[in-house]
C-alpha cells in the first residue's frame, strides 16, 4: 500500500492544486503540506477530514484504503480488482463493452 504522503499528494495533482492553494485552503502552511507529502510528518485526524471535504470524497478513499464489500463473491472482487489497475480509458472502454453485454442479455432474455 502507498504511504500516506506519497497518496495525498497524488490525489492533490489529480486535482491540479498547488501545495500553496491546499495550504492556504487548509489554514496551515505549504511547508506542512510538503512535510506530510515527503513522510516527514503525518496528518492528524482532524486535518484529514478537512482534506476529505475539499476533495468531496470519503476518509477511506483519501488514505488510500481499498474496501470491497464481503458480500462480493471472488468473479466481483477480481473484476474491481482489474478496474483499478486501469486508466480511464480503459474504465470507459470496460464500461462500454459491460453495457453491451447487458444490453445484448436483455434483449435474448425475451427469445427464451
Amino acid at each position: 500500500m502507498q504511504k500516506i504522503g506519497e497518496h495525498l499528494a497524488e490525489l492533490r495533482k489529480k486535482k491540479q492544486y498547488k501545495q500553496t492553494e491546499l495550504a492556504e485552503k487548509l489554514n496551515v502552511s505549504q511547508q506542512v503540506i510538503s512535510n506530510i507529502e515527503r513522510g516527514v510528518s503525518a496528518p492528524d485526524i482532524e486535518l484529514l477530514k478537512k482534506i476529505a471535504d475539499i476533495y468531496n470524497i470519503s476518509l477511506d478513499q483519501l488514505v488510500g484504503r481499498d474496501f470491497i464489500a464481503t458480500e462480493a463473491d471472488g468473479i466481483e472482487r477480481r473484476i474491481i480488482c482489474y478496474i483499478k489497475q486501469m486508466d480511464e480509458k480503459g474504465k470507459e472502454l470496460s464500461l462500454g463493452l459491460v453495457s453491451q453485454i447487458v444490453q445484448h442479455r436483455g434483449s435474448n432474455d425475451g427469445n427464451k
